[in-house]
């Protein structure tokens, strides 16, 4: 009998239905060089191999070419948990996989955004000072990366192909051909009230907040989500104040926070730590800006809630037929639900793999000793694309 829990309860295509909407879904597993874009017939339209393994995720830019978050060749081994989730090497790429251009940052994470007009808004961190780190609420006691570092987050926005003005950071590498022009950066020590912004008491004191989204707003601002303080906040791009701040219990180590053209925010709540509730879930939510109340749910009714559930990573999407994207990503599974809740397409990723074909030896140890050793076919997220978006994939 098959042993794998996902390969028995079935991969790929689970179901579909006219209400879906027409496109192409893309996804990247976490344990490869891949990334994919499949029909609503669950078949592979296109596959892209890279050179880097996943960092976290891809997305299809307007000219086509797909932004890639691969995990930095050279990064260095910063705490146990930073193998899973680094990132650094962000290229973008043909739709015929021509590497078109490279940036790189060994202590980037989680989140990148190529604009269109070559910018990249993206995560990072920095080591801590000893005065700095002590501020830091919450926690594990004793708890610190090695050397008792708290590595503190920071977001950047970067012309990585300009010509002038080259940061001296040696964490700012650029692509080689030119220099990198540093345009804006915050550093979450300087702007947020730690005793406001706490770690969740069973976090490892490695990493604060541990930001693992970021996006624009309308007005330019920057919108971030922190998970290990369960929190959203709206940065001014102007002073780095944070103009506005959503927690508990309305999200819950949450990911994927970002603006919708009504102005009110979708956020995938991961449910993880939930106050007041022994049953975790996870659930999609819509947040009007100005007062902070849910106005819109998505989570698992047949199960109430419980059939919906990833404790870390994931992505919700809005689509213009009003229909949503729902990725739970530790388990690869992609979910389309009409507003009305109504799941109208399911596929659940087919790639199953551990990590031994894209980690060296001592990253790979690292995530034996974390439980990470498995077959797996986790992403970070999942974007869908109309046809009209991939006018190149007649000619592929």
């Amino acid at each position: 009998m098959e042993q794998h829990t996902l390969r028995r309860r079935g991969l790929g295509l689970r179901g579909t239905d006219p209400k879906v909407s027409p496109g192409y879904i893309l996804y990247t597993p976490l344990t490869s060089r891949t990334a994919h874009l499949i029909s609503t017939t669950g078949e592979e339209v296109h596959k892209w191999t890279l050179p880097y393994r996943a960092g976290r995720h891809a997305r299809l830019l307007p000219d086509g070419n797909l932004a890639y978050n691969g995990a930095h060749p050279d990064a260095p081994n910063l705490f146990p948990m930073w193998a899973k989730y680094r990132g650094g090497a962000m290229i973008q790429v043909s739709p015929f996989g021509e590497i078109i251009r490279e940036y790189r940052d060994p202590k980037a994470h989680h989140d990148q955004h190529h604009l269109p007009d070559g910018k990249i808004l993206y995560t990072t961190l920095e080591a801590l000072t000893p005065e700095e780190a002590a501020k830091v609420q919450g926690g594990i006691t004793g708890s610190e990366a090695p050397g008792g570092i708290v590595y503190g987050d920071c977001i950047k926005l970067v012309d990585p192909w300009s010509t002038s003005n080259k940061s001296s950071s040696e964490d700012f590498e650029g692509d080689g051909k030119g220099g990198a022009k540093l345009l804006w950066t915050w550093r979450a020590i300087d702007h947020l009230d730690p005793e406001l912004f706490r770690m969740h008491q069973d976090y490892p004191r490695e990493h604060w907040p541990l930001i693992n989204s970021v996006s624009f707003d309308s007005d330019g601002n920057i919108i971030a989500s922190m998970r290990n303080t369960s929190s959203v906040v709206i940065i001014s791009r102007e002073t780095g104040e944070v103009l506005w701040h959503l927690t508990q219990p309305v999200v819950n180590q949450q990911h994927c926070a970002h603006q919708l053209p009504s102005g009110d925010l979708l956020i995938f709540d991961n449910g993880v730590f939930r106050p007041g509730i022994s049953v975790p879930f996870t659930r999609a939510i819509v947040v009007a800006r100005e007062t902070k109340e849910i106005i819109w749910e998505y989570k698992d009714r047949s199960t109430g809630g419980i059939g919906l559930f990833t404790p870390f990573m994931g992505s919700a999407q809005k689509l213009p037929n009003g229909n949503v994207v729902l990725c739970e990503a530790a388990t690869g599974r992609i979910l389309e639900a009409t507003e009305s809740g109504e799941v109208v397409w399911e596929f659940v990723v087919p790639q199953l793999s551990d990590y031994t074909a894209v980690l060296g030896e001592g990253e790979l140890e690292e995530m034996r000793k974390m439980g990470f050793a498995y077959e797996s076919n986790a992403i970070f997220r999942a974007y869908k694309y109309l046809p009209e978006e991939v006018p190149w994939l007649k000619e592929d």
